[in-house]
């Protein structure tokens, strides 16, 4: 009895046997295709940023060409503003503008800072700031910034011009 029980079960085992290994082969195969579809999302992602990056870079330098173009337009356009009307009212004018206007910023200028440096010197003199403090007030204020300015202005224009009217 006992044995056609254990044969009874192995029979019943053995019927769904197959299908338990049917079972745990296609929840196998499930997992296995979870993962190559994780994979394939993760690299379609990966393809899409680059070729967004790549567009983007694209774009930037599309962007840069386009600024460099409208540059140079507008270089072309001041160069073409400045050349003469063939009005001679017009152009003497034109022509003594900047160089008036420079020459009374110049003159101000100079009037301010020469009234701050007698300032200073006469301070000097009286014994009332030692030397140190009395180049440090002159160098150290606008003056002396203003002045340094301008001269770096005028060197760092002088050693190009030449090279930039070269270049074109």
């Amino acid at each position: 009895m006992i044995v056609s029980l254990i044969g009874s079960v192995l029979g019943m085992a053995g019927g769904l046997l197959p299908d338990i290994f049917k079972e745990f082969r296609q929840s196998r195969e499930h997992t296995r295709e979870l993962e190559r579809m994780d994979k394939d999302a993760e690299n379609q992602l990966k393809m899409v940023e680059k070729k967004t990056d790549a567009k983007l870079a694209g774009v930037e330098a599309n962007v840069a060409v386009e600024e460099m173009r409208a540059f140079a337009k507008q270089m072309d356009n001041i160069h073409k503003a400045q050349a003469p009307t063939g009005i001679p009212f017009v152009d003497t004018f034109n022509a003594l503008l900047r160089p008036t206007t420079a020459s009374l910023i110049m003159l101000l200028f100079v009037g301010t800072a020469g009234m701050y440096v007698w300032a200073v010197i006469t301070k000097f003199m009286a014994g009332a700031i030692p030397l140190d403090m009395a180049a440090a007030m002159i160098w150290g204020s606008l003056v002396g910034d203003s002045i340094q300015a301008v001269l770096g202005f005028l060197f760092g224009y002088r050693s190009t011009k030449g090279r930039v009217s070269a270049a074109r």
